[in-house]
């Protein structure tokens, strides 16, 4: 078949792909105060409320962007055959990627939970287990995989998906080998179907059984990954044109329109569950961002959204502790209290400032400790979809 090789002019924007990151982790930082929009300002929640409702699938968002960007760099390289070496390189730069700024956010929740445990206090989020045990499975990113589901996991909330993440990264050497010899060996048109069937368990059991049903973090990261890997070898085969350009801009936009009109409808017609059927459109997303570089991609490949992307891992890291601690403030502080001037301004600011202190830990922790666990590393490993930022011009 004549588009069952990869491309010589194959597509490879992914700036875009880095800024629409900021947006993921934005969107779920206004899914967890939801609620609290929802009764401070109403007017406002009943604009943004149907997207603002399915935040949680900015999780989802990211580990599709995981799969795709990781065959993007690693597929060719540990796709033709299983070596120890390769497989330490890549497991050494994720780990350099996600741990630093992940055990500083554990070490900062173990002391904030902590001091509620010791004065014998009412903690806001209690977790489910504060022991020294958790730690350490927390500490080595194994605490999910053992668990049918996350709630009160963690002791930072939303820490539950990197533990996801890295049981996929365990896992993707093996991924690797398939996914190039599938990328390689069949047709443009079956690896796009293959990619949106890798959704189809996510779909069906999220509509059926929720997303929050046990062990459906097994199904979401494995499918959701597993369609971005495939996604990726899909439009490997795409040749960059004019006509690409145009084709997948309309399908950027349609996209977008058709996410907004289905969060309408899901909202309207009162059945959450539904928001399963998102999850393929924002994979329709990834890919016409992919291909174009014009339209909404260039707005989100702009120099602060793509900053942006590179901090967001540091942002999603550090807003549920931020949030927290606000709730917090809230019972002890008057003018904080629920339902005042203070509570409303404070939860409209709550994104500027997870926004400002993701900035601060990617700065001077995530991104230092990266370079630094890179340079020990005996092989040039990609870390991301753009160039390192130069730190100094930033």
């Amino acid at each position: 078949m004549a588009d069952a090789q990869i491309a010589p002019g194959a597509v490879r924007h992914v700036r875009s792909l880095t800024g629409i990151r900021i947006v993921a982790a934005l969107w779920v930082v206004l899914f967890h105060i939801r609620g609290n929009i929802a009764s401070e300002a109403p007017g406002l929640y009943a604009v943004i409320g149907p997207v603002v409702s399915h935040g949680e699938l900015g999780v989802d968002l990211f580990f599709m962007l995981s799969g795709y960007i990781l065959a993007m760099n690693y597929g060719d390289r540990m796709g033709v055959t299983f070596t120890r070496r390769s497989v330490a390189v890549f497991w050494w730069a994720r780990l350099a990627r996600i741990w630093p700024a992940y055990m500083a956010m554990l070490l900062f929740t173990a002391i904030w939970h902590g001091i509620f445990v010791a004065t014998a206090s009412p903690d806001p989020v209690a977790p489910r287990e504060y022991s020294v045990l958790s730690f350490f499975r927390q500490a080595l990113l194994i605490v999910q995989w053992t668990e049918p589901d996350f709630e009160r996991l963690t002791w930072n909330g939303a820490a539950w998906s990197v533990s996801a993440e890295a049981f996929a990264y365990l896992l993707f050497p093996v991924i690797a080998l398939l996914i190039y010899r599938m990328g390689h060996a069949l047709s443009r048109r079956a690896l796009m179907g293959l990619a949106f069937g890798a959704l189809l368990p996510v779909v069906l059991f999220s509509a059926t059984l929720g997303l929050y049903a046990p062990f459906m973090w097994v199904v979401r990261i494995l499918g959701e990954f597993m369609a971005g890997a495939v996604l990726y070898y899909a439009l490997a085969k795409v040749s960059d044109s004019k006509r690409t350009e145009k084709l997948a801009q309309g399908v950027t936009w349609a996209a977008v329109v058709i996410f907004f009109a289905l969060a309408v409808a899901i909202e309207l017609i009162g059945r959450p569950q539904a928001g399963a059927l998102l999850i393929p459109v924002l994979l329709v997303l990834i890919g016409g961002l992919a291909l174009s570089q014009g339209g909404l991609s260039r707005l989100l490949a702009n120099r602060v959204m793509v900053l942006g992307g590179m901090i967001s891992y540091s942002v999603y890291l550090v807003h549920m502790p931020l949030i927290e601690i606000f709730w917090w403030l809230q019972q002890k502080v008057g003018l904080l209290a629920p339902g005042t001037i203070g509570s409303k301004l404070g939860f409209l600011l709550i994104p500027v400032v997870v926004v400002a202190c993701g900035y601060v830990l990617w700065r001077y922790l995530e991104e230092p400790s990266r370079r630094a666990m890179r340079r020990m590393s005996l092989a040039h490993v990609p870390e991301r979809a753009v160039n390192d930022a130069p730190m100094t011009r930033i």
